[in-house]
């Protein structure tokens, strides 16, 4: 055997047991196979099912608050007696089909995530509904626009419906005594109407 091909099988054999040594001492996997390597990777804003703690301006109406891996994690503010929805169906002029939400801090933002089973919740008389643009603000709308922008948004329908959607669908409610809804606002960019 020539020196040239017994120092490239040392520097292979030394190549080999290097990459073995690499890892923790008590790694449990399994050994390698021919496959492909897959790489577990859990996501750093994701709460891992553990308590959290929430930040101390955490809001209310079903918000959990910061995940505890994101201490700088800010969820907006919701006003009292206001509550944050994920729309799950098409609404219509009397009724909406939601899912209560928690915040998730995310990057560059957080947003309104499902936190329950889909309700529905109908709209008391004289209720007002909102939908939201692209410069923070919000219009006036009936209620049959709202539901047939929540149609345009949920579903992709109408072409002739200019105003924007927004990741999940989330609305923003004010509920009375009774659970009835008498304002809907549609939330622009995670932040609840004011």
């Amino acid at each position: 055997m020539s020196p040239r091909r017994a120092l490239l099988i040392v520097a292979a054999a030394a190549g080999a047991l290097a990459l073995s040594a690499c890892g923790p001492d008590n790694d449990t996997s399994p050994a390698p196979t021919g496959a492909a390597p897959t790489v577990a990777v859990a996501p750093t804003n994701v709460p891992t099912g553990g308590a959290t703690t929430a930040p101390a301006n955490a809001p209310t109406g079903g918000a959990t608050g910061a995940p505890a891996n994101d201490p700088n994690c800010k969820a907006p503010a919701v006003p009292a007696g206001h509550k944050m929805l994920n729309l799950s169906k098409t609404a219509t002029a009397t009724t909406v089909y939601a899912k209560e939400t928690k915040y998730l801090c995310g990057k560059p933002e957080g947003g309104w995530i499902d936190a329950g089973g889909e309700k529905s919740y109908t709209f008391a008389a004289g209720a007002t509904a909102k939908l939201a643009d692209l410069n923070y603000g919000t219009h006036q709308v009936t209620l049959a626009q709202f539901a047939a922008h929540s149609d345009f948004c949920l579903n992709h329908t109408s072409a002739a419906d200019t105003d924007p959607c927004f990741d999940r669908n989330t609305v923003d409610v004010v509920l009375d005594a009774s659970g009835k809804i008498t304002s809907i606002t549609q939330v622009g960019l995670n932040k609840p109407a004011s």
